[in-house]
């Protein structure tokens, strides 16, 4: 009996490890940014931004498009938040299409929280969590980065520190691709 209980103790360990450990910094305090062996196509997807507008993901095609998945409950998110206004603010002029897709929360507390933060980049709202899904999202914040054929070829788990030398290179390498 004490053996199983031991085994049970150690697969569920083990498989907390599996889940958990992608989500996390390295050691050196760095977030990993995960290179797709075998890009994958993007999902098309059609969200509302703050404004109400619908915006089809597919109008994007031949650009490279970073995708945000957050929350404002997240403490992460709202950790992350300044590096990626720092990104966008640095790439939008070269051409570097940024989309934060907020998760299942009303539009007037997303306006709020930005305005409270003093942030500015395009939000849009994931209501019913339907895009988030389809990208396998399970951890806030993670980010995907669409190279200009339309796949996914990079992923970020967790707070990625977008503009140390690795978040930069990896987005001018991908805007010099043609």
């Amino acid at each position: 009996m004490k053996k199983a209980c031991q085994r049970i103790l150690v697969t569920v360990l083990a498989c907390a490890g599996f889940f958990l450990l992608p989500g996390l910094q390295h050691a050196s305090g760095q977030t990993t940014f995960q290179a797709y062996t075998q890009p994958q196509a993007m999902p098309s997807f059609l969200l509302e931004d703050l404004q109400g507008k619908r915006v089809d993901i597919r109008d994007h095609r031949g650009q490279v498009i970073l995708l945000n998945f957050w929350a404002t409950w997240c403490p992460n998110c709202r950790q992350e938040g300044p590096s990626i206004g720092k990104l966008y603010a640095l790439y939008k002029t070269r051409g570097l299409i940024l989309y934060r897709i907020d998760s299942k929360e009303d539009p007037q507390t997303v306006r709020q929280f930005l305005e409270k933060e003093s942030l500015e980049f395009p939000v849009l709202l994931d209501r019913d969590g339907r895009v988030e899904r389809l990208f396998g999202v399970w951890v806030h914040p993670t980010s995907y980065l669409i190279g200009r054929k339309g796949t996914v070829r990079y992923r970020v788990m967790g707070v990625g520190d977008w503009t140390s030398l690795q978040g930069t290179s990896v987005i001018d390498q991908l805007l010099s691709e043609r």
